[in-house]
C-alpha cells in the first residue's frame, strides 16, 4: 500500500535489467570499482535497494571511510529496513565529506552531498533525539541547495520536533503495547482493523506463505513478499490465535486490508490492479469464505488517481474515503459519500481545511457513534511521520478541531490505521517504533478517555449444547418495533469467529431478536435500549440441541445391568415424584426431561432406584450443567443377602454414646432416622443391630454396655417403623473386634485410640 520512496538524488537513469541476487554478488566480485559505483547508482535510482546494498558493501569493504560509500549505505539501512540508528553510523562517517556539488556516478567521489544532514535529521528524529535531529535539520537547511524537496521536508520536521517536544512532556493516560509475536513478525504487519466485538483482528501482512518459493513474486526493490490479508480470532482467555491467510488472497498481487463492516460480512480491500490503487470489497460468502474481491461500486469513489483507504459507518449510510484526486488541500485528502433517499450515493465531499492539509491525510476511521472520525496526518500536526488525530462531530453536523492523540499512542514514527472496539476505550494502529519485532507492528491501545458515550450493543453467540460446530444455517432477525425508519436486520454469525454476532442498536428503542435455525424460529428475545447516558451492551446467548439424561443400574458386585429396575426422580425438598424410569433390557434409561436446559443450570434430585430383591437405595443428584451434551448417571445396587451390613452399603456414620451412657444423643439419631428411612423403603427386611465394644474393661461390663446401647438403639428405630419386629438389637461387647487390639488380663495393647475405636462399632445386618 505504498508507492516508490523518494528519489536518491535527481540524476539520468541508466537502464539496468532485473539482476539475480546471485548475479549481484557475482558482479560485486568480478566488476571494478567504477562498474560498481556505476551500477549501485542506477540501483539506488530506480530503488532496487536490496541489490543495491550488497554492491555498496563490496564498495566500503573496499574504501571503508569513504563518505560518499557510507552515505549510500546509511541511505539504504533507512530506507530498506527501517534501521534508522544502523543508518546514524553511516551518516555520521558521510557527514564528514559533505560537499556540494556531489557526483553519484564517480567512483573519484569521496564526498557525500548535503541531504546527509536532512537524514541524519530523520534519523535522530525517529529515535526521539530531538535536539540533535534540530541541529540536522538547520544544517540541511542552511547549506542545502535551495530547489532540494527536502527543504520542506526538513522546515516540517522541525515543526513535527516541537509537537513532540510538547507532548513528551505532557503524556496522556494511555497503555500501548506491542501485540506480539503470534500477529507481528520480522516483515512488515499494518493495517489493523478490530472488530466492534474486540474478538478478531484483520490485518495486512508481507510474510512468506508457507508453499510459496523464496524468491517468487517478492519485490525486486526492497524485496518485501506481496501485501496479504490475515485474521486472528481471541481465544477464550482473549490472547490471539494464529493468523488465518484469507482466501482471495493471490501470492502474486498486493492485496491490503482497508475496513471490515461491523458484522463482519464485507471486507474492503486496497488493490493496485490498475496501477493508481483502487478501493474493493468481498463478501461473505455462504461456506464462510470470502468471495473473490470486486471493485466498490459507488460513484465517485474509485478515480484514475489513487483511493488508499475508506471506512463505513455500522449502518451502511455513510463512506469516508482517502484519495489524491485533483482539487484537493493537498497530497490524500479525506473525502465523504452519503446514501440517498432514493438509495444512491452522494456525490464525493472533500471533509474540508479543518481535516485535510497541505499533507497527507489517510487511515479514516468512523465510530459507531457516527459522530467520531480517527484519522492519520503527516503535517505540522504531527510528532513526526503519520499521527493519529480525532475528531467529533456535533449535533448541527459540524466537525471539531482536530486533535493530535498525543503520546505515548503517537511516535516520532508513522503511527496509522487506527480503529476501536464498540466502546472506543480499546483500539489498535499500526506503529513504526523502536522496540518492535519488524519494521512495523501492530500495537493495542487502551484508554480512558476516548469512549463512545452512549452506546447500545448486541453481542451474541451461538452455541450446540453438545460442544460440535455450530451449523451454517443459523442466523439472528433484529426488529425494532417502535423505529419510524429503520427495518428488520438479518444478522449470520460468523463461523469461524465462535459464532458470534454482533449489532448496534439505537437508543431508547424496544426491539425484538429473532434466532432462527433455517426456517425455524428458534425463541424470541426482547430488549430495551437505555434513554440515559449510560453504555449498554446486551449479551445473549443460543444453545442448539437439547441435553439427553440417560443412566444404568448394575449389581454392585457382578456389576450385570438390571432389566427392569426402576429410578425415581424426587423432589428434593419435597420428596414429591417427578419422573420416574424402567430400565430396558440393557439395564438402561433415557429421557428427555433436561431438553429445555442450557449449559450451567443446576440440577438437583433425589434419586430411588429400586428392583426385586434388591435394597431399595437413594441418592443424591446435585450438578451444574456443562458444555457435554449428555448428563450421565450410573448406580449400582445390593442385592437383600443375609449378611449383608446395611450401615455400609449406605455409608452411615457410626453411632457414638456418652462414656458409660446408652440413652440416644442427638447425632447418633441422625443415624439412626437414616435405618429408619431404608428399613420403610424395604419392609421385607429383618435386621439385627449389633452393639461392639473395644477392649478397655472387663468382657461382662462390655457385654453388658454393648447390650443396653443395641437395645435402645432398637427402641429408638421399632417405634418409627411399621413392624417394630423387624429389628432388634444385640450386644456382642468386645467378642467380635475387627482386629488385634486385644487387651484382657495380662495382655497390654499397644493399638492408638483410632484402632479401638474401630472396634466401638453397630452394625446393621440383614438376618432375613
Amino acid at each position: 500500500m505504498r508507492k516508490l520512496i523518494l528519489l536518491f538524488v535527481l540524476m539520468p537513469l541508466l537502464s539496468i535489467g532485473q539482476m539475480t541476487e546471485l548475479e549481484v554478488r557475482k558482479f560485486a566480485n568480478t566488476a571494478s570499482e567504477q562498474e560498481i559505483v556505476m551500477r549501485s547508482s542506477d540501483m539506488l535510482q530506480q530503488n532496487f535497494l536490496v541489490h543495491a546494498d550488497i554492491l555498496v558493501d563490496k564498495l566500503i569493504s573496499l574504501k571503508p571511510d569513504n563518505a560518499n560509500y557510507n552515505y549510500r549505505k546509511g541511505y539504504i539501512a533507512m530506507f530498506s529496513r527501517g534501521d534508522h540508528l544502523g543508518a546514524i553510523k553511516y551518516f555520521k562517517k558521510a557527514t564528514i565529506g559533505v560537499k556540494k556539488n556531489y557526483d553519484m556516478y564517480s567512483h573519484k567521489e569521496t564526498g557525500a552531498p548535503f541531504d546527509v544532514y536532512y537524514y541524519l535529521g530523520k534519523c535522530y528524529h525517529i529515535n526521539d533525539e530531538l535536539s540533535m535531529a534540530r541541529e540536522f535539520y538547520n544544517l540541511f537547511l542552511a547549506n542545502s541547495n535551495k530547489n532540494s524537496p527536502n527543504i520542506q521536508n526538513s522546515q516540517l520536521g522541525l515543526s513535527q520536533c516541537d509537537v513532540a517536544e510538547r507532548e513528551f512532556r505532557n503524556p496522556k493516560s494511555a497503555i500501548v503495547k506491542n501485540v506480539g509475536n503470534i500477529i507481528n513478525g520480522p516483515g512488515p504487519d499494518y493495517a489493523p482493523v478490530v472488530s466492534l466485538d474486540g474478538n478478531s483482528i484483520y490485518f495486512t501482512s508481507r510474510r512468506k506463505w508457507d508453499d510459496r518459493l523464496e524468491t517468487q513474486f517478492r519485490d525486486p526493490m526492497l524485496y518485501d513478499y506481496p501485501e496479504d490479508i490475515y485474521v486472528s480470532y481471541a481465544d477464550f482467555e482473549g490472547d490471539w490465535t494464529e493468523p488465518v491467510r484469507l482466501e482471495f488472497c493471490v501470492d502474486s498481487l498486493n492485496e491490503a486490508t482497508i475496513s471490515v463492516s461491523s458484522d463482519e460480512r464485507r471486507i474492503y480491500v486496497y488493490e493496485d490492479l490498475t496501477g493508481g490503487g483502487d478501493i474493493y470489497c468481498s463478501d461473505l460468502q455462504g461456506n464462510d469464505r470470502f468471495g473473490e474481491i470486486a471493485k466498490v461500486r459507488y460513484n465517485e469513489v474509485n478515480t484514475e488517481y489513487w483511493e488508499t483507504h475508506c471506512t463505513m459507518t455500522p449502518d451502511g449510510e455513510n463512506m469516508y474515503f482517502t484519495s489524491d484526486r485533483p482539487g484537493g488541500y493537498g497530497g490524500r485528502d479525506i473525502y465523504r459519500i452519503v446514501k440517498l433517499p432514493n438509495g444512491e450515493w452522494s456525490k464525493a465531499q472533500n471533509m474540508g481545511p479543518d481535516i485535510n492539509t497541505p499533507y497527507d491525510e489517510d487511515s479514516p476511521f468512523i465510530a459507531v457513534n457516527n459522530k467520531t472520525l480517527y484519522y492519520s496526518s503527516n503535517g505540522d500536526k504531527s510528532m513526526g511521520g503519520f499521527d493519529v488525530f480525532v475528531t467529533f462531530r456535533d449535533d448541527q453536523n459540524t466537525w471539531a478541531t482536530p486533535t493530535n492523540l498525543g503520546f505515548p499512542i503517537n511516535s516520532t514514527g508513522d503511527d496509522i490505521f487506527y480503529t476501536t472496539t464498540v466502546d472506543g476505550l480499546r483500539g489498535y494502529l499500526s506503529s513504526f517504533r523502536k522496540g518492535g519485532y519488524g519494521e512495523k507492528d501492530i500495537y493495542e491501545i487502551q484508554n480512558d478517555y476516548l469512549g463512545n458515550y452512549p452506546i447500545s450493543s448486541l453481542k451474541g453467540q451461538f452455541l450446540m449444547i453438545d460442544g460440535t460446530p455450530v451449523p451454517n444455517n443459523v442466523s439472528v432477525k433484529i426488529r425494532c418495533t417502535n423505529c419510524t425508519v429503520e427495518g428488520d436486520k438479518e444478522i449470520n454469525p460468523r463461523i469461524k469467529s465462535k459464532s458470534m454476532f454482533f449489532a448496534v442498536l439505537k437508543r431508547c428503542k424496544d426491539y425484538e431478536v429473532d434466532f432462527y435455525q433455517g426456517t425455524e424460529l428458534l425463541k424470541t428475545a426482547k430488549i430495551v435500549t437505555l434513554c440515559n447516558n449510560d453504555n449498554q451492551e446486551v449479551n445473549v446467548k443460543e444453545y442448539l440441541g437439547q441435553y439427553a439424561f440417560v443412566g444404568t443400574v448394575a449389581d454392585d458386585k457382578t456389576l450385570e445391568y438390571l432389566k427392569g429396575a426402576t429410578v425415581s426422580l424426587l423432589d428434593p425438598e419435597t420428596d414429591q415424584l417427578i419422573e420416574s424410569f424402567t430400565m430396558d433390557a440393557n439395564g438402561a434409561f433415557t429421557s428427555d426431561l433436561l431438553k429445555d436446559n442450557i449449559p450451567g443450570d443446576r440440577v438437583a434430585f433425589n434419586v430411588k432406584v429400586e428392583n426385586e430383591d434388591y435394597l431399595t437405595q437413594t441418592f443424591k443428584l446435585d450438578t451444574v450443567l456443562g458444555r457435554f451434551g449428555t448428563l450421565k448417571v450410573d448406580y449400582l445396587i445390593t442385592k437383600m443377602e443375609i449378611g449383608v451390613d446395611i450401615g455400609a452399603v449406605f455409608y452411615l456414620k457410626p453411632i457414638y454414646f456418652d462414656v458409660n451412657k446408652s440413652n440416644i444423643r442427638e447425632d447418633a439419631a441422625i443415624e439412626l432416622d437414616k435405618i429408619v428411612k431404608i428399613m420403610n423403603e424395604n419392609p421385607a427386611v429383618r435386621i439385627e443391630l449389633g452393639s461392639h465394644t473395644d477392649c478397655r474393661a472387663s468382657k461382662a461390663y462390655n457385654k453388658s454396655l454393648s447390650s443396653r446401647r443395641a437395645t435402645s438403639s432398637a427402641k429408638y428405630i421399632k417405634s418409627r417403623i411399621n413392624d417394630p419386629k423387624r429389628i432388634y438389637g444385640k450386644g456382642y461387647g468386645e467378642s467380635k473386634l475387627v482386629n488385634d487390639c486385644e487387651c484382657e488380663g495380662s495382655v497390654v495393647s499397644d493399638c492408638s485410640d483410632e484402632e479401638h475405636q474401630a472396634n466401638r462399632r453397630t452394625e446393621f445386618k440383614i438376618v432375613k
